[in-house]
């Protein structure tokens, strides 16, 4: 009797050390994370001041295309771009926006043509620039970001 009491004490001191353990060893669920980033594309679009109250999101990006090219246009119509021949030609400019909302300028695009008729276009259009105001930066993922457009300038004479 004492021998089947010692076995049947063994075998539930096994039993319930075995399941113990196996409490002991599962882990926390693994949480799944969004791994995959659009890299083309932001939540919400740099904003001028005046953009910020719109609540659409198309409709602060085009805001933000107005704006901009405004201030470009009104910035080049304070100089006089006189030239000795017609232009009909668009210039692309690359700017950059900063996790900051600093405005900068990447690159000009700008037919050689154009470029010997106004030479100092380059460096009128880097002044504009410069003069803009604040801007609020992209935001992706709720964490502000740096981003670049291209903006077409058109210049007819």
């Amino acid at each position: 009797m004492l021998k089947q009491f010692i076995i049947i004490l063994f075998c539930s001191f096994l039993a319930v050390s075995c399941s113990f353990f196996e409490n002991k060893s599962k882990s926390k669920p693994i949480q799944k994370v969004d791994t995959i980033v659009d890299f083309n594309s932001v939540d919400a679009f740099p904003l001028f001041p005046d953009c910020s109250a719109i609540p659409s999101r198309d409709k602060q990006q085009i805001c933000f295309q107005v704006e901009m090219s405004k201030h470009i246009y009104a910035s080049l119509k304070a100089y006089s771009l006189n030239t000795s021949e017609a232009i009909n030609d668009t210039v692309l400019i690359k700017l950059k926006i900063d996790n900051l909302g600093k405005t900068s300028l990447s690159k000009i695009l700008i037919s050689k043509k154009t470029e010997q008729l106004i030479p100092e276009f380059d460096s009128l259009v880097k002044i504009s620039i410069q003069n803009l105001p604040a801007l609020q930066p992209a935001i992706k993922r709720n964490v502000p970001v740096t981003t670049e457009f291209t903006l077409p300038i058109i210049l007819m004479n």
